[in-house]
């Protein structure tokens, strides 16, 4: 395990740790303790009730996380915590223990990282996609916007990072291919796919999808106010961090609920660069089924 500083065309770079080879957020850590840490997630001890979102970053975990634990409460009020604190790569296991049942846990992290139990028990997985080029223009936005990566590139210069999969967690084309080639290798696990685009344009619908799969009965009454609850607005002011956090983790300005929109890409992608995306989108997901709403 080590600390890499990544370099961008300009010469700008980003702090990651990387444990045998796959690169994260250090956390604030030193990389030998973020490394102890990467390496035991395999052997943690799940529970059959565990609820795990999986997503490659900025796809819409916080949004869904909180969307889960408010259904899983039966009520719709703020999380007084960020989903943070049960995420995979970031939390030791004695503090995911502690967390009581059902825990709605979250990662980004590759197949071969996630606990074993975790397939061993069949916990239900709600796994989330989309549109790539909206979630480059937002994990930009998210690596430029935190302090612990050190970077202050300019978008031109990021944007290979993401063609070549060098930031963290590796290639996003790698991830999305590998966990359709799970689903569809394992018809009868436990997975519920939830596309981003698609929650914001039939949000209801999708919330009625999602506690079927749960398993939960919650009236269309409490769904409606978790809906309203949790529409990007209200998550931006209601999870917006304590001012002496947001002064040690994030720069001015920054927010984890940018936009929360379709199509922002737009604003930024050239058409040069939107060419040579669709270009390596098609080398790569080829083989793919899967398709997206960029508009």
């Amino acid at each position: 395990m080590s600390l890499v500083e990544i370099a961008d065309g300009a010469g700008e770079t980003v702090h990651l740790t990387e444990t045998d080879g796959c690169r994260t957020c250090t956390f604030g850590r030193e990389p030998s303790e973020q490394g102890r840490l990467m390496r035991n997630i395999c052997n943690l001890e799940c529970r059959p009730d565990d609820i795990f979102i999986l997503a490659s970053p900025k796809s819409g975990t916080h949004w869904t996380w909180e969307i889960i634990s408010m259904m899983i409460n039966g009520r719709a009020e703020t999380i007084p915590k960020p989903k943070i604190d049960n995420m995979l790569e970031n939390q030791p296991h004695d503090s995911l223990a502690a967390i009581p049942n059902p825990r709605v846990l979250n990662s980004h992290l590759s197949i071969d990282w996630l606990p074993r139990q975790m397939l061993e028990k069949q916990c239900r997985i709600v796994f989330i996609l989309r549109n790539p080029k909206d979630m480059a223009v937002s994990f930009y936005n998210h690596v430029k916007g935190i302090k612990s990566y050190h970077y202050q590139g300019q978008w031109k210069d990021f944007f290979p990072f993401i063609l070549k999969g060098e930031m963290e967690y590796g290639s996003w084309f790698t991830y999305v291919r590998e966990w359709e080639r799970f689903i569809h290798d394992n018809p009868n696990y436990p997975i519920h796919l939830m596309f981003y685009e698609q929650l914001i344009k039939d949000y209801e619908l999708e919330l009625r999808r999602l506690a079927t799969f749960l398993g939960l009965d919650l009236d269309s009454g409490l769904l409606a106010e978790i809906a309203d609850k949790c529409r990007f607005h209200n998550m931006q002011k209601d999870k917006a961090l304590p001012a002496e956090l947001q002064k040690t983790l994030i720069k001015q300005n920054f927010s984890f609920f940018r936009k929360g929109k379709i199509g922002d890409w737009k604003n930024w992608f050239t058409v040069a660069q939107s060419e040579e995306f669709d270009r390596v989108y098609e080398e790569n997901m080829k083989a793919s089924s899967l398709t997206f709403q960029y508009n």
